[in-house]
């Protein structure tokens, strides 16, 4: 055979895209197998997102009806202390759906490059105050919420509004993820706001994705508390809008802290 080198570097010289061709198949093959399982994932978490949102929805507004039937039809109305106990069940439902709305509208406004924020040096002092007010009357649970605000004429750059819907965010979390008594400690120094509670914790290996939109912190196939995954989320875009940052620590049955940090 005495053309065999020549014969052999022929052969493998055409096989040549042939192996380029498989090659580019079987990446191509593993890029749509990667692509299928992502996009199986986002439709779960959507799916999700949409269930928790049907409950959320449904629940404060059939809460409300049947208080506003007990005050038409069944005479609620001519006893002053019933009168009263449902018009506060009422009030409590309608925040529940004014805070649900407003973060569905504040993600919405997050997303377009139009959003304006009026960005002003905020006493941070008010806010918390009302913040813990506000938090203080929906609790559905005993809650001791303390505040340190050193010094007390502090101030952050910030959107006053968004500022205390990030605040009260952390703060609803942190009574809603505790043991019994929610306990909560709101410390305010420098340029850094903290939010600490003494309740479930959050495993370690989940940390990395508290500020994905719609990801909620699963105990095995269940939420044992109600959400919709958007708190975490819309505390991040607005910390990153505002020039600063957020952060957490936590420890499983310990408890859990957010920092939010700001620019000077």
């Amino acid at each position: 055979f005495p053309q065999m080198n020549n014969y052999i570097f022929s052969s493998v010289r055409f096989m040549i895209p042939s192996i380029i061709f498989t090659f580019v198949l079987l990446v191509t093959f593993i890029f749509t197998i990667v692509t299928i399982f992502r996009q199986k994932r986002y439709s779960e978490i959507k799916n999700d997102f949409i269930n928790n949102m049907t409950h959320e929805l449904k629940t404060p507004i059939s809460v409300a009806y049947a208080a506003n039937d007990a005050l038409l039809n069944f005479g609620a109305a001519a006893d002053p202390r019933r009168m009263q106990e449902y018009l506060k069940v009422c009030k409590e439902q309608l925040e529940r759906l004014t805070n649900l709305v407003e973060q569905i509208l504040s993600m919405s406004m997050e997303r377009r490059r139009t959003m304006k924020l009026d960005m002003t040096d905020v006493p941070v002092k008010p806010i918390v105050d009302a913040v813990v007010r506000q938090q203080q009357l929906k609790a559905d649970r005993e809650t001791e919420i303390t505040v340190v605000v050193e010094p007390p004429d502090m101030t952050v750059r910030a959107d006053r509004q968004h500022l205390f819907h990030v605040i009260s965010n952390l703060v609803d979390n942190a009574v809603k993820y505790s043991h019994g008594k929610a306990t909560v400690e709101i410390r305010c120094t420098g340029s850094t706001i903290s939010v600490a509670d003494h309740g479930i914790g959050i495993p370690q290996d989940k940390l990395k994705y508290v500020f994905d939109r719609f990801y909620r912190v699963p105990d095995g196939n269940l939420h044992n508390v109600k959400g919709y995954g958007l708190g975490l989320y819309y505390v991040k875009s607005m910390m990153d809008k505002f020039g600063g940052h957020v952060d957490v620590e936590s420890k499983i049955g310990q408890g859990t802290v957010f920092n939010l940090y700001f620019n000077g």
